[in-house]
């Protein structure tokens, strides 16, 4: 086909035909366009995966692990801060029993 084009010239455009030079203007108001970012950011959403619990971040189950892991640090530092603040308390409690 693309023989045909260059071998017929009449098939060709001209110059003054040829398709307008595009700039970077949006074509669509913007109005326009923020309600069509907000269709498809409302359709992305519902095509996603669901959570498991409400407030859940639907996450790929590959972040699973390292979630899990991450948990399990926080979890230990918060026990941790908690053991230090309650010796302390019994501490400073015990400290104003004088015998």
């Amino acid at each position: 086909m693309l023989d045909n084009i260059a071998k017929n010239p009449d098939l060709t455009q001209s110059a003054s035909m040829a398709l307008p030079v595009r700039h970077n203007v949006p074509p669509l108001p913007h109005s326009v366009q923020e309600h069509l970012g907000r269709l498809l950011r409302a359709d992305y959403y519902e095509r996603s995966d669901k959570p498991r619990y409400l407030g859940d971040p639907a996450l790929p189950l590959e972040f699973d692990p390292y979630l899990y892991r991450l948990e399990q640090k926080e979890r230990t530092l918060r026990i941790m801060r908690v053991r230090e603040q309650g010796t302390q308390a019994v501490a400073e409690a015990l400290a104003g029993f004088t015998c």
